[in-house]
């Protein structure tokens, strides 16, 4: 047993020395990358996109960016008549195809109904864009299971149903994008969102995973991540960081340039992006700081809030 637990630390630590030795040599090579590649937004033009969500806000500002480029959208949601508006403002506006779909994609079987349907109506969906998330606060006291469940469907699983119902023809293809809006929540853990904050990080997690899987079987199929803060395109959010004082610590991004900086990183073929850009640079200093130290930080720095009357003044 002793052997083994020794031998199993020295493999530990060879692949921790090796990386110390390679790590200039990565250094080195990105540099390199940066400066000699610039990539080419891909062309999507007649291309057909899914987006979740995109009956209104980012979802919407989403779909506009990529209608701009001749790319053809079925807007999915569950608020049908905002959803029909959208669809018909992209149709005369940008002369292409759009249709609305009222799906409630925490229902598998509504999601198997929509995969027909669109197929049908549109032909081969190239692009899927997971951008349909719901956000409640929630600290450790306790919460609604149904709602607790109901956040996990919406935010992740329904994406991996989605992907897992789409992918298959993008494989067949070897082309296409999927992009996820997951959130800053996901590298930032808060005392307020330890149900939200989770369910983004899975989606982070989930999309690393599918990435290596299509990388290794040499498809071209590309794979986006988007981490942004706090946008200004939900009135939830709006209210939550007018009322909790946040809003000084965190101001909120537009969310038409979150849009367009999205459909740019997944065209240009960016894997992850946080927006700001700073953020992901703060995420890499911040990790070398040991548990306890960042924990103090955030607990020091946030304002201390009772989320009961926060709720209350939500409603």
């Amino acid at each position: 047993m002793a052997i083994n637990n020794f031998r199993t630390a020295c493999i530990y630590y060879m692949q921790f020395i090796l990386l110390l030795f390679l790590y200039p040599i990565f250094l080195i090579a990105i540099v390199i990358r940066e400066l000699c590649n610039r990539p080419q937004e891909t062309q999507i033009k007649g291309e057909v996109a899914i987006i979740t969500g995109a009956a209104r806000g980012l979802g919407r500002q989403i779909a506009i960016e990529l209608s701009k480029r001749g790319c053809h959208i079925a807007v999915v949601d569950i608020l049908e008549n905002a959803a029909e508006e959208t669809a018909t403002y992209l149709k005369e506006s940008f002369n292409v195809k759009s249709k609305a779909y009222k799906v409630d994609i925490s229902d598998h079987h509504q999601l198997l109904k929509f995969h027909r349907e669109v197929v049908q109506d549109f032909g081969d969906v190239t692009i899927l864009v997971h951008n349909a998330a719901l956000l409640r606060l929630s600290d450790s006291n306790p919460q609604d299971c149904e709602q607790i469940q109901n956040m996990i469907t919406i935010n992740f699983t329904s994406q991996l149903w989605l992907n897992q119902l789409f992918l298959p023809r993008m494989k067949s293809l070897n082309r296409g994008h999927i992009m996820a809006i997951s959130s800053c929540a996901a590298l930032f853990p808060s005392a307020y969102g330890q149900i939200y904050g989770p369910t983004k990080s899975a989606v982070r997690a989930y999309m690393a995973s599918l990435r290596a899987d299509l990388q290794s079987g040499r498809y071209k199929i590309k794979l986006t991540t988007i981490m942004p803060t706090f946008l200004n395109t939900n009135q939830y959010t709006n209210d939550f960081l007018r009322i909790s004082g946040y809003d000084k610590l965190m101001p909120q991004l537009d969310g038409t340039m979150v849009a367009q900086q999205s459909v740019e990183a997944m065209l240009k073929g960016l894997e992850e992006i946080t927006l700001p850009r700073t953020l992901s640079l703060v995420y890499k200093l911040q990790e070398f700081l040991p548990t306890w130290l960042r924990s103090g930080l955030s607990g020091h720095i946030l304002p201390k809030l009772n989320l009961i009357e926060i709720k209350n003044q939500i409603k």
